[in-house]
């Protein structure tokens, strides 16, 4: 989901008419005989507040197409992303998206709530969080109903020169190593664990050509 939900940040953010602060979030409608459940009741995506959701249907996936058509018509956007279809539909203070996929015997939905900002925001993902020079940040989204952060990052090392940049620095911030023995040299992935009271962080490295992809996961116990 995590492409739909950048470009549906980028799309919120362009809107006319934004929404005032702390706007209360609107109810989104499933089919009779779906069964959801929240992923995250409030989270911060990118500097976007949202809210994201899971479902099944027993409705293929053109018949739930047709249902938002039915629900929202006239204002409805739908894209296919590979075996995806995505419906897309926003109003002046939130855009909705459902990223949908299955079969003939059912569906299953990502659903998505974006509160439409007046302005971007003004602080770069990440920006707080230790990295090395030149890093790019993806994506960073913290939830705040179960605190937790996850940030997805690009760094000009490999794995065994980014373990070994956290290594020597996060201790310096409060963070002690979980870890017995430092990444190889020569891996192409490698995971390092770290404590802080009772903040836990577990960093992901995997090489992608020149470059390590970093997947950074907290969460407070």
């Amino acid at each position: 989901m995590r492409r739909a939900l950048d470009a549906l940040c980028v799309l919120a953010l362009s809107f006319a008419g934004a929404s005032p602060a702390a706007a209360s979030w609107p109810d989104l409608p499933l089919p009779d005989d779906s069964q959801g459940e929240w992923v995250s009741r409030h989270m911060i995506h990118n500097g976007v507040p949202m809210r994201a959701a899971r479902f099944k249907s027993q409705l293929p996936p053109a018949q739930l197409v047709r249902y938002y058509e039915q629900l929202w018509p006239g204002q409805v956007t739908v894209t296919d992303l590979g075996s995806k279809r995505i419906v897309a539909h926003g109003t002046n203070k939130h855009f909705f998206t459902i990223e949908i996929t299955g079969g003939a015997t059912g569906s299953e939905g990502q659903i998505g709530i974006i509160e439409v900002l007046k302005e971007a925001p003004r602080t770069e993902p990440g920006a707080d969080f230790l990295k090395p020079a030149g890093t790019q940040v993806v994506t960073d989204t913290v939830y705040l109903d179960e605190p937790g952060r996850t940030l997805a990052m690009n760094v000009r090392m490999s794995p065994f020169q980014a373990d070994a940049f956290y290594r020597s620095r996060l201790p310096g911030r409060g963070w002690r190593s979980q870890d017995s023995k430092p990444c190889p040299m020569m891996a192409l992935s490698c995971i390092a664990n770290y404590s802080n009271g009772k903040e836990q962080m577990t960093l992901t490295f995997n090489r992608n050509g020149e470059t390590t992809d970093m997947v950074v996961n907290q969460i407070s116990r």
